[in-house]
């Protein structure tokens, strides 16, 4: 029988079988044109060329899963024939849930998932917890199972997440957040270009596409600052920090491109008929806000602090192995330089040696982790414990029907 692995992220839903090597990313909203007043629904956006003021409703909020008539429609979308071609009756699901969800969403998933749709078997776990289960392979290479001792960072849309584990089970007391994510990025970099250049309030598509092609995280961000002082509207003064992005027109691109890297786009436009948006600072600031919330107006420590108060919020004899075993994941994680940041801050305020590790691609870091499990290769390799497998984390409909709500959350809870 088929595995169909689902990571449900706020922003964008990994979805493919445990055959495929990578999994088709599929936007976890549903989008109207301001202009054309259309509806699509999930990766349907991708068919549309008017793009320009995009209304978004989304089923999460405040990174948990809310409003149900929304995302049974992207559901439904996903396991059509036009996306995975998935039959729920004969397939077996493995989904990933938010942090501490709440009991409430936990049993509408399970009832949505047997009794809706009748999906033969469930697992349900935080993608944090799957992304433990491929953290063996990235941290120790192809022969790598799953590790006994972990921490996880899990940078995504709505929050970033700090998670150690211990033989596969998560050590709660350890748990920290930070409300910093990639959706707050984008709607900070909005509000700066607005306020120096061009109103984007409006328009999050390309500004997210700016935000993914365009910026970076710094590695001395007052170095880097000081330098752009002599970048003057995008333009590279006395250093190569500043840059134009060529916003789109809709005919001959469509997220607009960075000038000079336009490729075949660009040669077809006239100079002269281009919306040019400059970019210098915003490029590392907005980013920033990864280690100084204080600069969105948020009360609390950046991600390295937050590292550092889970590892120390752990027994004193799992510290040393939780700093060497640090795990990055998650869509915002794709930032370049941020790996190398977060490591040399860490490292700045632990006596311990400090490795951050990042898979091939963050993004599908938690998708992978459920795909090994599927395919079991978690395997016991390097870990002194015996991992759990699927057969025993698996939750079949029957059993569903048989044990109740409450049993079904006690079951899932074992593993977590």
């Amino acid at each position: 029988m088929p595995t169909l692995i689902l990571d449900n992220g706020s922003y964008s839903i990994k979805g493919g079988y445990a055959t495929n090597d990578s999994p088709r990313l599929i936007p976890n909203a549903i989008t109207r044109t301001k202009r054309t007043k259309r509806v699509y629904v999930g990766d349907l956006i991708d068919t549309s060329t008017d793009i320009s003021g995009l209304y978004y409703r989304s089923p999460f909020e405040r990174g948990f899963l809310t409003k149900w008539d929304c995302e049974l429609a992207i559901w439904d979308r996903v396991f059509s024939n036009d996306v995975l071609k998935c039959t729920p009756t004969s397939t077996d699901l493995i989904v990933s849930e938010p942090m501490f969800n709440f009991g409430q969403i936990q049993r509408s998933i399970d009832e949505i998932i047997f009794e809706e749709y009748k999906f033969a078997s469930l697992v349900r776990a935080p993608a944090t917890r799957f992304a433990v289960v491929g953290a063996g392979h990235t941290i120790y290479g192809d022969n790598g199972g799953e590790p006994e001792c972990v921490l996880v960072v899990d940078i995504g849309h709505s929050f970033a997440y700090v998670v150690p584990y211990f033989q596969g089970r998560q050590i709660s007391e350890g748990v920290r957040r930070v409300d910093v994510g990639g959706r707050m990025l984008t709607n900070y970099l909005k509000e700066t270009v607005s306020f120096r250049y061009w109103d984007m309030m409006d328009e999050t598509y390309i500004m997210n596409a700016v935000k993914e092609k365009c910026c970076f995280v710094s590695s001395d961000f007052y170095r880097d600052l000081d330098a752009a002082r002599g970048c003057i509207g995008g333009h590279n003064g006395r250093n190569s920090l500043g840059l134009e992005y060529v916003l789109p027109d809709f005919t001959n691109s469509k997220c607009g491109y960075i000038k000079g890297q336009g490729g075949e786009a660009e040669q077809q436009v006239v100079d002269a008929e281009t919306q040019v948006l400059p970019l210098c600072n915003e490029r590392f600031a907005i980013p920033e806000a990864l280690f100084n919330p204080a600069d969105v107006g948020l009360e609390q420590g950046g991600i390295h602090q937050a590292v550092v108060q889970a590892v120390m919020a752990c027994d004193e004899s799992l510290r040393g192995v939780l700093m060497a075993n640090i795990l990055l994941v998650g869509g915002t994680a794709t930032l370049p330089g941020l790996q190398q940041r977060l490591q040399s801050e860490v490292q700045a305020m632990s006596p311990y040696r400090v490795r951050i590790s990042t898979p091939e691609d963050p993004t599908t870091g938690a998708w992978q982790g459920g795909r090994m499990l599927a395919q079991g290769q978690a395997g016991p390799e390097v870990a002194t414990y015996s991992p759990a497998t699927v057969a025993e984390w698996r939750l079949t409909r029957a059993q569903y029907q048989e044990l109740g709500p409450d049993r079904v959350a006690a079951h899932f809870m074992k593993f977590i």
